[in-house]
């Protein structure tokens, strides 16, 4: 089992319950379920594949949310460089390596942003098989590289047997505290990020 797969499981049983709230919009599991869908089959109609590292550079907000499982459903793993914490270090949006011509590497910027209209819902889940051991995420360095690499199993591991009503994203490397709150069916909430600025 992987990590979106507890997601599908939370909106085939409590689709109306809500996932992920920002000071702008509430995702209800149906709604965050559907739309990571419809970014992980964008991804894969622009060259994305099993096992590809996307680098994710933009703010935490619910959007952010739905790229980053969409990713895992599309069977790859992510970097999550914030955008607003990263202010014009790193290009925001999403790209990925891909090989050309034996062992040279491009690199692929994705417009996510098709993807994340509310019209591009997508209801089916995709058959793409990821393993506990597979990597879901990748936590840098300062400089971007490679820190750890964290798999499906750690952040299954994250489940509890009391469920929370409410998570918070705080903005923790890799997102964890993001999925210990989906994978226990919480709704997880971010503040307003004046607010959090002014903190």
């Amino acid at each position: 089992m992987a990590v979106h797969r507890i997601i599908e499981a939370h909106a085939a049983r409590s689709g109306d319950s809500p996932a992920i709230s920002d000071h702008r919009i509430t995702l209800s599991y149906r709604e965050l379920n559907q739309r990571a869908n419809a970014v992980a089959r964008h991804l894969i109609a622009h060259g994305f594949r099993r096992g590809s590292v996307a680098t994710v550079c933009l703010p935490r907000r619910a959007e952010t949310a739905i790229v980053l499982l969409g990713i895992l459903k599309a069977g790859g793993m992510y970097v999550l460089m914030e955008g607003d914490a990263n202010e014009g270090q790193w290009p925001q949006g999403v790209s990925f390596a891909e090989k050309i011509d034996g062992d040279e590497v491009r690199y692929r910027m994705v417009d996510i942003a098709p993807a994340l209209q509310r019209a591009a819902l997508s209801s089916a889940n995709l058959p793409i098989v990821a393993r506990e051991s597979d990597v879901a995420c990748v936590i840098p360095d300062r400089d971007g590289s490679p820190l750890m690499l964290v798999p499906h199993a750690t952040i299954m591991s994250l489940q509890q047997r009391a469920v929370p009503a409410l998570a918070e994203w705080s903005g923790e490397a890799g997102a964890l505290d993001l999925w210990a709150g989906l994978v226990n069916g919480a709704n997880v909430t971010l503040s307003d990020p004046e607010l959090r600025s002014a903190a």
